[in-house]
């Protein structure tokens, strides 16, 4: 018998610089889900986003300036959390509080306080800790969004010659272009490195990170460099950030020194990676990013408890140890 398609719930439904919930609203629309309800941080902005939506997407669905309020209104199975890293947490929380599966974007979330201290990243892992053991009592499934991993098919695809087998990796190099400066630029891009790594390796830890500006402008170019020890070895990987608007944003990475540079052609947003004399059109990562979590909620897969804890710490361990 065939199951009944999801209602969602966006939060963060805007496009405000590197927001993605009318894309994430989308793909959960392709995919035969029901986009019932869009939050804002005002019922103004909320109303806008709904109507984008309509316009742009067919998806017709109530704006709300809370999350309480909507999932009161409407039934809700699924909140897709979009807004910045340090919304994260309430709407989690109401997310989970609600029975709701939660599909969240990197990191899991961010305090508003600025982390300075160990033991501050500690209070922190041990609230992420707190949501993660009440998703897993509930039966709830919890993931981030991890576009970049459903990118690694079409990497094997443009260098065939790479072996996969995670014990002959030696360097992985990735290299993004986040909007923000500073440190924020560790919030915004260093998850999708981390959630690569997982992906490659599994469970690890990092050990000897440094950091340097490459320009004159260290506020907005960041070189980071460590090392992740996994199961069968380890790996000297190598973060690029460099803050820019340039739209569609510069991004790629390397396996061993085999770079793929991702291309956007726009206006139909086809997605391919590219080597220096050839080019493979892929499947639009975040279309597979939702297809899979929607495939965890039917499987019971629940929450990567290890994927989202060894996340937060690696990503406190990095932020902690550069210089502001």
């Amino acid at each position: 018998m065939d199951t009944m398609p999801f209602n969602i719930a966006v939060v963060g439904p805007a496009r405000s610089q590197q927001g993605t919930g009318p894309y994430v609203a989308r793909a959960f629309h392709r995919l035969g889900c029901n986009v019932r309800a869009v939050v804002s941080s005002s019922l103004s902005s909320a109303s806008r986003a709904a109507t984008h939506l309509e316009k742009e997407y067919g998806i017709r669905c109530q704006a709300f300036a809370g999350m309480e309020e909507a999932l009161e209104a409407v039934p809700i199975d699924i909140v897709a959390i979009c807004s910045p890293p340090t919304t994260h947490y309430r709407y989690l929380e109401a997310a989970t509080n609600a029975g709701c599966h939660a599909f969240c974007e990197k990191p899991l979330w961010w305090p508003e306080q600025e982390m300075r201290t160990p033991e501050c990243a500690q209070r922190l892992v041990n609230d992420a800790q707190r949501l993660v053991e009440r998703a897993r009592e509930s039966n709830i499934t919890l993931q981030l969004n991890t576009q970049w991993v459903f990118t690694l098919p079409g990497f094997y695809t443009l260098y065939p010659q790479q072996n996969p087998d995670l014990r002959t990796i030696e360097t992985f190099s990735m290299w993004l272009s986040p909007q923000s400066t500073g440190k924020d630029m560790i919030i915004d891009a260093a998850p999708h490195a981390l959630s690569m790594l997982y992906a490659l390796f599994g469970a690890g830890r990092i050990e000897d990170i440094r950091c340097d500006s490459p320009s004159d402008e260290p506020g907005r170019d960041l070189q980071i460099v460590f090392d992740y020890l996994h199961a069968t070895g380890d790996c000297t990987v190598s973060l690029g950030l460099n803050s820019t608007d340039v739209l569609p944003k510069p991004a790629a990475y390397a396996i061993n020194q085999q770079r793929a540079d991702r291309h956007v052609e726009l206006p139909d947003y086809l997605i391919s990676l590219r080597s220096s004399d050839r080019q493979v059109p892929i499947v639009d990562p975040l279309m597979c990013s939702v297809k899979n979590f929607l495939g965890s909620i039917h499987s019971g897969c629940g929450v990567d408890e290890t994927a989202l804890i060894d996340g937060m710490e690696h990503l406190l361990q990095i932020y902690l140890a550069i210089d502001p």
